[in-house]
This record gives structure tokens, C-alpha cells and sequence, in this order.
């Protein structure tokens, strides 16, 4: 289990991320593009700032849809958004496996499951400057690539307001 910090800037012209440890050490952070309309952004490592994952939204969809891809620009999950009135409910299609999110993302409290097991908990911190998140991995070895999940969440979920 890899229990980590996401903290999103505020005062920032493109998406700004952060993620720390629980030691309070930041381990990735995430950029924005400027003035991009799909709007792309890109995980890197820390410390190496290696490129990780490219998560950006698929344009001319009907319903939002989310396309997370490696540095070589390969597809390595997608996030699709269904129709719903009272819940949102939405779909995760991935190599790892299809997986759904279940909980209240209203208020940010939400599970992702795959198989029948959560693979990913998401909190949001309420008393904090700017949208802060903890996360917490049951699988550690792709921790990377459920951070980059987590951003695309937030961008689907709770961002769109911002954007439109």
C-alpha cells in the first residue's frame, strides 16, 4: 500500500500538480500545456524528470473522454464518462484490466476497482489551499500510473466547470 499527496496549484496559468510522500517529499509532478484544448498535461518523475504518462481529453466526443498515453504516445488507458442523472459513473479501459469507479465523487470520496478489488482510494482534503488529494495504491508498482489516473479524474470530474 503507497499512500501519497496530490496537491493542485492554484494560482497557475495551465494545471499545475504536485505529489508528494508521506514524508512530505515530492516524488512527481504534473504540467499543463498552455492554451491547449484538449487539455494535455504531462507526469513526470521528480527527481529525474522523466517523462511518465501523457493524460489529455478526446476531442469531439459526445459524452468526456480521457486518454492516458505513454512517452512513445501509446494509448494506455481510457476514461469514458457515462450518461447518468443522479451518479456519475465512469468507465476505465486499460491492459491492467477494465476497471469502475465506485463511491460519492461528488465529494471526492471515491474507489477505483478492477476485478473486484480496489486497486485505488481517493479523498479529498477539504480544509486546504487549492484541490489537495489523498490517494491511496494498493498495487505499487504501477504507482505512476495511477497517479496519472487520479489527474484525469479530476480533470473529468470536478474540472470541467473551470474549463467551460
Amino acid at each position: 500500500m503507497n499512500k501519497l499527496y496530490l496537491k493542485q496549484k492554484v494560482l497557475s496559468l495551465t494545471d499545475r500538480y504536485k505529489i508528494y510522500d508521506e514524508n512530505n517529499n515530492i516524488i512527481y509532478h504534473c504540467k499543463g500545456n498552455f492554451m491547449s484544448i484538449s487539455r494535455t498535461k504531462k507526469l513526470y518523475e521528480y527527481e529525474a524528470d522523466k517523462l511518465l504518462f501523457i493524460p489529455k481529453r478526446k476531442l469531439f466526443t459526445l459524452m468526456p473522454r480521457y486518454v492516458l498515453l505513454d512517452p512513445s504516445g501509446n494509448q494506455v488507458a481510457l476514461i469514458k464518462k457515462r450518461l447518468s442523472f443522479l451518479k456519475q459513473k465512469l468507465d476505465i479501459e486499460s491492459p491492467k484490466g477494465d476497471m469502475r469507479i465506485e463511491g460519492n465523487v461528488w465529494i471526492h470520496d471515491f474507489q477505483v476497482n478492477a476485478a473486484d478489488r480496489v486497486v485505488l482510494e481517493v479523498h479529498k482534503k477539504y480544509i486546504s489551499w487549492g484541490d489537495t488529494y489523498e490517494i491511496t495504491i494498493y498495487d505499487q508498482e504501477d504507482t505512476p500510473f495511477y497517479v496519472a489516473l487520479v489527474i484525469m479524474l479530476d480533470d473529468c470530474l470536478h474540472d470541467n466547470r473551470r474549463h467551460n
